[in-house]
């Protein structure tokens, strides 16, 4: 049986035998076309990769999640799935279902429950039998998706540009995401046309670690090998169906402090009033009733909610961060920037207290014309900066991994009445989600909101593969 998992950055198949060994894995890109994928290719590519010398009339059946395949496009997402099937020599044709579905099924072999996802996108759902019964956002990168590896990569951008041209805060972005985007060389070479430093205004942002991409890796290194039995429960941190098993979080039986606080509230996602902030319109205050106060603005200002009015508790995107200043050693940069000596706490961010090199606008364009060049998803990479600068303490890159959070927890409250069961499994799944700032905060949220701890979900191909094993009706191993 074959299991297919396409998401907007990559696609992963698996064949696996009734008795859930591994017989085959393989690879594609991204398939989900709103994200600029090619679908069928995409999957060909992987069930290719996959099936290698595999005899095709062993196959029974197959189950392909597919991102974007919702009841809008679904007739394309079925199209695409039965042209890829026959393209690799296999009679009949697969189920499709959405990314979702599957993700639920990679976490827990019940039939019902809630999966809170963020990877290319973001959202949460009621599953029931391999169906949605209520979703919150996942609509794509365009008008949704908040909190996804995309959003967090588009709001360190944002956040950068920002504190280049003056309207934003100082922040370690301006260094890390650049240098994700275009390369250390082509920085350096960018940089190279600044002019003698003059004095500006300081721009002091604490050391970062390395930016391996660890936070949100996409797959699992060290996939298991042939024959590896992997669908049934593997226990904690296994590659089985069940991910990680109950708990799955790596913090044993407790966690430090509750959800997220102190970043942007857009309409109190987190369930803490907020003032100032526009409305969503009705129902858009906290998830559990807690007022908005504050009229709503939509001017440039880039401060606090990321859609206009300021928002109270933490520094700020677009004015200075607040903090406590403290003398250090700095080093300036040539891209505008001062950066203080690793090593330096959080609380050394400051601003007035430096003079640096004056901004280079070739940088900034050189940032936007990356951007714009290639498919949205693609902002998903600066994932692991933003983490990786919010662990630094910058202010900056905390608010956007808090209001990450609160968003995610905002879905799960939105679609948790329409689960009758309150001991039903909940999942975690996507590259987000994983570990990191953001998978913290949406860990202790959950744990707060549930009776049982979330469980983190494994390979998502593996739980189409489970959900096809359950549709022709053969026991889970």
């Amino acid at each position: 049986m074959i299991g297919i998992d396409a998401g907007g950055t990559k696609t992963r198949c698996v064949v696996l035998t009734l008795g859930g060994a591994l017989a085959g894995s393989g690879t594609g890109p991204g398939a989900n076309p709103n994200s600029g994928g090619d679908t069928a290719g995409a999957l060909t590519t992987a069930l290719r990769d996959a099936l290698g010398d595999l005899d095709r009339s062993h196959i029974l059946t197959g189950v392909f999640g597919i991102a974007g395949a919702g009841s809008a496009g679904r007739p394309a997402a079925v199209s695409a799935a039965r042209r890829a099937w026959q393209a690799v020599g296999l009679r009949g044709s697969p189920a499709v279902v959405t990314d979702i579905a599957v993700a639920f099924a990679a976490g827990t072999n019940e039939a019902k429950g809630i999966v809170v996802f963020s990877g290319t996108g973001a959202g949460a759902a009621v599953i029931s039998d391999g169906a949605i019964v209520q979703r919150a956002d996942g609509y794509g990168w365009l008008v949704g998706d908040e909190g996804s590896a995309v959003w967090l990569g588009r709001e360190a951008v944002r956040a950068a540009l920002a504190a280049y041209d003056g309207r934003g805060s100082p922040t370690l972005l301006t260094e890390s995401v650049p240098r994700a985007l275009l390369g250390a060389a082509v920085v350096t070479e960018i940089n190279a046309s600044l002019p003698r430093p003059r004095p500006e205004r300081a721009l002091a942002m604490a050391g970062a670690p390395a930016f391996g991409g660890a936070a949100f890796g996409g797959a699992a290194s060290g996939a298991p090998a042939p024959g590896a039995h992997i669908l049934g429960d593997s226990g904690p941190g296994g590659p089985g169906l069940n991910g990680s098993g109950p708990d799955g979080s790596g913090h044993g039986g407790s966690r430090p402090g509750g959800p997220a606080t102190g970043g942007p509230r857009p309409g109190g996602p987190s369930g803490a009033p907020a003032s100032g902030g526009p409305s969503r319109g009705p129902g858009s205050g906290s998830p559990s009733g807690g007022p908005v106060s504050g009229g709503p603005s939509h001017g440039p200002s880039h401060s606090g909610s990321p859609h206009g009015g300021p928002v109270s508790g933490g520094p700020s995107h677009g004015g200075p961060s607040g903090g406590a200043t403290a003398s250090a050693s700095a080093t300036v940069t040539r891209s505008g920037t001062a950066m203080l000596d690793p090593g330096t706490s959080h609380s050394a961010f400051a601003t007035g207290a430096l003079e640096t090199m004056a901004p280079n606008p070739q940088l900034a364009q050189a940032i936007i014309k990356e951007v714009y060049g290639r498919p949205p998803a693609a902002l998903g990479r600066l994932g692991p900066v933003v983490a990786a600068a919010a662990a630094a303490g910058d202010p900056v890159a905390r608010r956007i991994t808090e209001e990450a959070a609160q968003w995610l927890l905002r879905d799960v409250d939105a679609v948790r009445p329409a689960l009758p069961d309150p001991c039903a499994p909940v999942v975690m799944h996507g590259s987000v989600l994983r570990e990191g700032p953001v998978a913290e905060a949406v860990h202790n949220g959950l744990c707060d909101r549930f009776a049982d701890a979330p469980r983190r979900a494994g390979d998502g191909a593996v739980g189409a593969a489970g959900l096809a094993l359950r549709r022709l009706g053969h026991p889970l191993p």
